[in-house]
């Protein structure tokens, strides 16, 4: 069977099952047995099932709009939910990338994170990329859940192994990047270094930490990855390195600016949620690592105290370290995972380059 015949019968698989939870949920409501929780799965599952539209271009050249049914790779309407999406053609893209949402995510939130994945592709060019936006793990809900590691100890072999199947199903010349943001970084680090996952590229936005021994890239990436990271200012989370030093001081991992150095960045990027606003640097440098536009990518090197200086100033300095002792208190007391255990570091990984072609990126506005 050639692969657009499996993708086509995985899709229409998961189509059905989103048929059956409709139907079965839309039954409950109508008997008036359904609970608060049914009717917000309901709506959840609804909007799943809603076609996409598209324009393209016919066999006479004339643009037309498509609609087709949303493709997913794997679909759990049960419980928390979990989802797997794909964004795009992902048997002929050049270039794929693998969002790993972070914290407080459910089937009930997905929609959130398709659009996510959704404007990566857009930066990144649609019409050469595709996004699999991967909800497959019990994404933590709340603080006391993201203390611990269980989560992502749990959900890196899943990556790993969706990793492994999206091999089989691209273009053999397409590139991975795996794109994770806050505790889906933790996640990610676990594909990495205790899976053998291996994407071409790992890119890393607003970090808890990976472990509290992991403390340069080469801990934990082997090549051919390569490491990419984001932090902006009055990232909290980042700060406050709940899970181990945050990825964003690694010497050998490639810095991205959140702000164009420029100085024409028209949207400011703040705080722990905004790396993925339209028309921002922080997008466009993600956008340009799915690509492959490497050369483009604009870097900096500014400091937790500079940055905060941009945000709320030395107050949260403060806070994010108040944060952390608690965080790390309740982690150790929670699950006391607080490193992975039996890691090693590799030893000939290729330095990753810190350069630019703008000399001005080093200073982030």
């Amino acid at each position: 069977m050639i692969v657009s015949e499996q993708l086509a019968a995985r899709f229409r698989a998961n189509h059905e099952i989103l048929v059956a939870a409709r139907d079965r949920l839309q039954a409950a409501v109508d008997s008036g047995t359904a609970d608060a929780d049914q009717v917000t799965r309901l709506a959840t599952v609804k909007e799943l099932l809603e076609p996409v539209t598209s324009t393209e271009v016919d066999a006479d050249g004339k643009v037309i709009e498509v609609q087709r049914p949303r493709q997913f790779l794997k679909v759990d309407p049960e419980g928390r939910g979990r989802a797997v999406e794909v964004l795009g053609d992902l048997e002929h893209a050049k270039n794929v990338a693998v969002l790993v949402p972070g914290m407080g995510n459910s089937l009930d939130t997905f929609r959130g994170q398709s659009d996510r994945g959704g404007l990566i592709r857009d930066e990144a060019g649609a019409n050469d990329t595709a996004v699999v936006v991967w909800l497959d793990y019990d994404s933590p809900q709340g603080f006391v859940q993201a203390a611990s590691k269980k989560a992502a100890i749990e959900g890196g072999p899943r990556l790993a192994e969706c990793l492994n199947e999206i091999d089989d199903l691209k273009d053999e010349n397409a590139d991975v990047t795996v794109v994770a943001h806050s505790y889906g970084t933790d996640v990610a680090g676990q594909a990495v270094l205790k899976s053998g996952a291996r994407p071409k590229r790992l890119v890393m936005t607003g970090s808890p930490g990976i472990a509290k021994h992991i403390d340069e890239a080469a801990d934990f990436v082997q090549p051919p990855t390569r490491l990419f990271t984001e932090r902006a200012p009055g990232d909290y989370v980042a700060y406050s390195e709940w899970h181990g030093p945050d990825p964003a001081n690694f010497p050998d991992a490639i810095r991205m600016a959140t702000a164009d150095p420029r100085g024409d960045d028209p949207v400011s990027v703040h705080w722990h949620n905004e790396y993925y606003r339209p028309n921002s640097e922080a997008l466009r440098n993600i956008g340009r690592v799915v690509a492959g536009h490497l050369e483009d990518i604009t870097t900096t090197d500014t400091g937790r105290g500079a940055e905060t200086e941009l945000a709320w100033g030395v107050p949260l300095n403060a806070a994010a370290h108040v944060a952390s002792v608690a965080y790390n208190g309740v982690s150790a007391a929670f699950d006391g995972v607080a490193a992975l255990n039996g890691a090693s570091k590799p030893v000939d990984l290729t330095k990753a380059s810190r350069s630019t072609r703008d000399s001005r990126s080093g200073v982030e506005r």
